[in-house]
């Protein structure tokens, strides 16, 4: 052990560090959370089998600018932070979102990386949620669609999540019987053509725990829908359900469909869980959550193939808790959700070392 500089007569008093020894403590500290951050957003999310992309347009960046210009430097490098982290692309028959996810299935094939898309233009999409809702293309236009993204993704190795709550809206009432067997023909015909690509990576949505409790219902319904096409299922997209819930629930509607398929989880906002508290519904842009786990390819659960930030965490859920519509961008609520995150690390921190040595954990369960 090398002592310090004059020997004995610098040490501190025995039980009492000295000031300079906080001081350089601290400072290490400062260094390691920073550092620990860094490897957290800048996209250094590889797996076995390879890393996700992260979409340089993401509009976050200007948002941070903005900040930046205005005087709040510390604002903007968190959501600079959030922006480098990959997040799904979603495809929902907005003007441009074919080119959008031909540009960056691209550019993620130039540079060796994972795009994650999602599709979620149904007919009658979120009959049941309603801020999302839209009467979407006809059944005919929506085929059309799939063929038109099925083209734009073309060989590049991507991860494709299908609709998004359309085959759990099955099961609950919202849709007529016409309108049920009209989505069943749709779900499996964009299963087999986005399945069909030759390093696509297809998930067809299965919801969450707080959707359905017992997953074993799910089954049918997402056989029907055609879910053999692709590599298995997605679950909490655009929720905040506990991973360890998710796991366990995934793994029970696997079981269910008799195995030989995974799932993708959404752990992009769950850091702190579900929202229990008064504001309805709880499930639209609930207060005080944070980000979840960072995503991470094979993160090691058993049928467990990636945790994604399936939802863009920087995008509002809807007209709901003081949001902008669904799908436009809110800064404000997107830094709430860093600031709670970091928070949690940093509970993290002091409660184990397994976060120092494996990365930050955001989620506290």
């Amino acid at each position: 052990m090398t002592r310090s500089p004059g020997g004995p007569s610098h040490r501190a008093r025995p039980g009492r560090p000295s000031r300079a020894w906080v001081v350089a403590s601290v400072a290490a500290l400062a260094t390691m959370l920073a550092t620990m951050l860094a490897l957290w957003v800048t996209g250094r999310v590889a797996g076995p089998a390879g890393r996700l992309y992260a979409y340089p347009g993401n509009p976050l960046f200007a948002a941070a600018a903005q900040l930046r210009a205005s005087g709040h430097p510390a604002e903007a490098a968190e959501l600079r932070a959030m922006a480098r982290t990959p997040a799904g692309l979603w495809a929902a028959g907005q003007p441009g979102d074919i080119q959008a996810v031909r540009r960056v299935a691209r550019a993620a094939a130039g540079t060796g990386a994972i795009p994650v898309i999602v599709a979620y233009n149904l007919p009658d999409r979120d009959a049941c949620g309603h801020f999302s809702a839209a009467w979407g293309p006809t059944p005919a236009g929506y085929l059309t669609w799939i063929d038109q993204l099925a083209a734009a993704i073309g060989a590049s190795n991507a991860i494709v999540v299908v609709e998004p709550d359309a085959v759990p809206d099955l099961l609950t009432g919202c849709l007529d019987p016409a309108q049920r067997a009209e989505r069943y023909v749709l779900l499996r015909y964009a299963m087999r053509r986005l399945g069909a690509l030759p390093h696509a990576q297809v998930y067809l949505d299965a919801g969450n725990p707080g959707m359905t409790g017992n997953p074993a219902d799910l089954a049918g319904p997402l056989e029907q829908a055609g879910i053999r096409y692709g590599r298995g299922f997605s679950a909490n997209v655009s929720n905040f359900q506990w991973t360890a819930d998710v796991v366990s629930w995934a793994q029970r509607l696997e079981h269910a469909l008799g195995g030989r398929v995974t799932a993708v989880i959404d752990t992009s906002r769950n850091g702190r869980g579900p929202y229990t508290g008064p504001d309805a519904p709880q499930w639209c842009n609930p207060p005080g959550r944070a980000l979840g786990r960072r995503p991470t390819l094979d993160p090691g659960p058993a049928g467990i193939a990636a945790y994604l930030w399936i939802k863009d965490p920087g995008v509002s859920d809807g007209t709901c808790n003081g949001g902008p519509p669904a799908g436009d961008y809110w800064p404000q609520y997107a830094l709430s959700l860093v600031r709670h995150a970091l928070a949690e690390a940093r509970a993290g921190h002091r409660a184990a070392l397994s976060w120092v040595l494996s990365g930050p954990r955001w989620e506290t369960k």
